[in-house]
This record gives structure tokens, sequence and C-alpha cells, in this order.
């Protein structure tokens, strides 16, 4: 038995998930506490309920899809764990103890019968939402045209904005025709008065995008180019107020601004995901 394969043991545990999925009851978790269990989902985890201390439970930060679990002591009666990703999908599975686990690798796309569907605050898209969304939008031809920034040759132009549900989409395109990379380090966006009055403080609130994409590891070589997408709930723009929106350079000062108007936000394309 020494020389049975790891494999052997993932293959045997996978086909015991699957067992209980086709059953329709919860798969059945088995930790030590002399050993490290991974479980790996396909997006992000975003909250964690322990039926117990007895499971001791993180997220590494360099792998937000992993949960890694142990048990805090031998033995412990048996409880239950439920884990909520960003794709909106709730897990849920039986817990209890093993001196030597069957796995401590295990990936979780067999788990069909432990899922359910949750809702985001806010009516916020997941990210299974917002990727089908995004893969529709390349072929899009309802772009918008004259909002657009540019230094030390480089370029930005808002190339789109979409809304379903409570949620606009932005599409920011950026184009560096500069002899040097330029390294995005933040956008940041806001509502602000339009105009100001002479010794008035300016009102200005941070709207922060609950998800975007392609600003991580966001360098722009020169002579290429970079879609960044967003994703911001609903939020009110009447007369008098601009939306701003800053992308700043890191280790430079070739910061850009796009400014938009309550008329560019009503033209905001209606879209379906599938």
């Amino acid at each position: 038995m020494k020389n049975t394969s790891p494999l052997f043991f993932l293959c045997l545990l996978l086909l015991h998930l699957h067992t209980y999925a086709q059953q329709g009851v919860q798969p059945l978790l088995e930790l030590s506490d002399r050993q490290t269990t991974s479980l790996v989902f396909p997006y992000p985890v975003l909250s964690v309920d322990r039926g117990s201390g007895d499971i001791l439970a993180q997220v590494p930060k360099q792998a937000t899809n992993v949960l890694q679990l142990k048990a805090a002591r031998e033995n412990f009666p048996a409880t239950n764990l439920t884990v909520i990703t960003a794709d909106g999908k709730l897990y849920s599975l039986l817990v209890r103890y093993a001196a030597v686990p069957p796995a401590t690798l295990v990936p979780l796309p067999l788990l069909q019968a432990a899922q359910a569907t949750v809702l985001l605050p806010g009516g916020r898209l997941n990210e299974a939402q917002l990727e089908s969304i995004f893969r529709q939008l390349p072929d899009d031809t309802r772009l918008y045209r004259g909002i657009k920034d540019k230094a030390g040759g480089i370029h930005v132009a808002l190339e789109g904005i979409y809304t379903t549900g409570n949620t606009l989409i932005y599409r920011l395109v950026l184009h560096n025709t500069s002899a040097l990379p330029y390294e995005l380090e933040a956008a940041r966006f806001a509502t602000r008065d339009r105009q100001q009055a002479r010794r008035t403080a300016t009102q200005e609130v941070e709207l922060l995008p609950y998800y975007d994409k392609g600003m991580r590891d966001a360098v722009v070589e020169a002579g290429a180019s970079r879609i960044l997408w967003f994703a911001l709930e609903r939020f009110p723009l009447g007369t008098g107020k601009e939306q701003v929106i800053e992308l700043y350079e890191g280790k430079g000062s070739r910061h850009l601004t796009l400014r938009l108007r309550d008329r560019h936000l009503q033209r905001a394309c209606p879209l379906v995901f599938n």
C-alpha cells in the first residue's frame, strides 16, 4: 500500500464526490490536523463560513480561487463548510476528520449538487456574467467618439458605455505611440461639480468599480494597445455634475482624464448576456 500513487487517491476522492453529487446529497470532505487540503474553485472566493472552529481556513493572497483547510484538532465532530464564489455560486460540504485524507488537492467542478446561485449586493453582476458580456463586446460597433485624452504619446478613448440591470460597464482603450512603456498604476472614478464658484469647495464623490479587467500588470509597451473594462453600480449624475475617469502612470507624470456628462450616460447601450 505504501507504493500506491497519489493520483489513485485523487481519482478515488473525485469518484466519491461525483457519487454524492449524483445522489443529490452534500459531498463529504475529510481533513487532517497534520496536512493542508486545498480546494480549487473556478472563481475567486468571496465568503467562507465554517461550521465550527475545528476547521482552519484561509484564502492565499496570491491565489484567491484557492481555499486552504486544515483540522484544528484530532477527531473533531462532523461539521460543515459553506463557500461563496465570485460567479455567484454557493458550495456546501460536509466535513469530518481523517488522519490521512484521501487527497489534499481537490478541484471542485464536479460538485453540481452542492451548488446554489446567490444574489450579490446591490444587484451586481457576478464574474461569470461579466465575462460572458465581455466575450460579446469585441464585435460591438456602437462606439463613442470624442471622449478622449492624451499625454506624452499616451492616448485613451472611451469606446463604449453599456448598461444591464443596475450595472454600468465602461470600455477604455489605451494606445501607446511613445517610445517608452506606460505603466498604469491606478484608475479612479468620481463625480464632481462641473463648474466651481470662487472660494467654494468642489463637491466630489468617489465611485468604486466593483469589477475591473485589464488592470493587473497593466503595462502598455511602446506601439501597443490595451483594453480596460470597468463595472460600476448605477449612480445619479444631475445637472451641473460630471463624471471624471482618471488614469495615473506609475513613476511618471503622463496622467489622463476623461469627462462625461449625464447625456453620455443616458446613451449607454443596453446589453443582454447569455
